[in-house]
């Protein structure tokens, strides 16, 4: 047996739990060098594979909170390092409140999913207004960290990101068999983390993750929907019930057509903006209304 291959070999599947940590136990040190990464693939928790999203939300009587996380076909090198794309697209009351790129990439021998960094931007009345809490490894210090294990258990405690003074989040795992329940159903198996920040230190946020979905929780936005989005499809939706539109948009929709019978409500997820998208019917003829939470008017036209 040729001992050389073998001690190689051994080197190569070395966990990411192997290297440093730091004096609280939080892991803070990753052999990335060691491994061959990845701008593809998936392991239980998490996809690099373009097409998946999710749509996280929370709709409030006085408005909503929605966040699309969306798998790009897209890749940037970062460190020397080729990555996956992943944009969130968050939405406050409707209107476009910040867009990151998060760039991932994955050891193809262990699975685990490891964190490059983001560019970000924050909008204000449709303009760019800040940049806050975007790294990138190599850069200033910073380095990759530990997004998603793939063998995850509970104690495990990693950086998510390290870059010193810019972004430091971490995680600790509390549950790996976790049921949840979400307004598309209850889900199991599911992965129960807490995250936090030496830059916040009184800050928390609570996320939960489903086998083959990803991110079904964090922190109050639920699950509304998941899949894969093919290249065509321009926006996204998903239907709710009359009751769970915002007191401003539904009192527009029924001031507009008092004695209408609502059929159908979607929430609609463009680009820039997220409003609602109502079917109703008058002496059998449908009209296409078209909200924002605020109860500003889009549409309001028959079919």
């Amino acid at each position: 047996m040729n001992t050389k291959l073998l001690l190689t070999a051994i080197v190569f599947v070395v966990p990411a739990f192997a290297d440093a940590a730091d004096d609280d136990g939080w892991q803070n040190s990753f052999p990335i060098e060691r491994y061959t990464m990845t701008a593809t693939g998936e392991n239980r928790y998490w996809s690099l594979k373009p097409g998946r999203f999710v749509v996280l939300g929370n709709l409030e009587q006085d408005g909503s909170e929605l966040v699309v996380i969306s798998v790009l076909d897209e890749t940037e090198m970062v460190d020397g390092v080729e990555t996956r794309v992943i944009e969130e697209r968050e939405y406050e009351d409707g209107e476009l409140a910040e867009i990151s790129r998060n760039f991932f990439a994955m050891a193809k021998e262990t699975k685990d999913v490891f964190y490059f960094g983001e560019d970000v931007d924050y909008y204000e009345d449709g303009e760019v207004i800040n940049h806050a809490g975007e790294w990138r490894a190599g850069k200033d210090d910073a380095k990759p960290g530990l997004y998603m294990p793939a063998k995850p258990e509970i104690g495990m405690k990693y950086y998510m990101e390290y870059a010193p003074g810019a972004a430091m989040d971490r995680a600790e795992i509390f549950d790996i068999g976790a049921t949840v329940e979400t307004p598309r159903g209850a889900l199991r198996d599911c992965l129960v983390i807490t995250e936090s920040s030496p830059l916040e230190p009184d800050d928390e946020s609570y996320k939960r993750y489903a086998p083959k979905i990803g991110m079904i929780f964090d922190d109050g936005l639920q699950l509304y929907k998941h899949g894969k989005k093919f290249k065509s499809e321009r926006y996204v939706e998903f239907e709710i019930t009359e009751e769970q539109m915002p007191e401003n948009a539904r009192r527009v929709v029924y001031d507009l057509h008092p004695t209408g019978v609502i059929k159908e409500v979607k929430v609609e997820i463009r680009k820039t903006r997220a409003f609602y998208a109502i079917e109703t019917f008058i002496d059998g003829e449908q009209w296409d209304v078209e909200v924002m939470d605020d109860g500003e008017l889009i549409r309001n036209k028959p079919d």
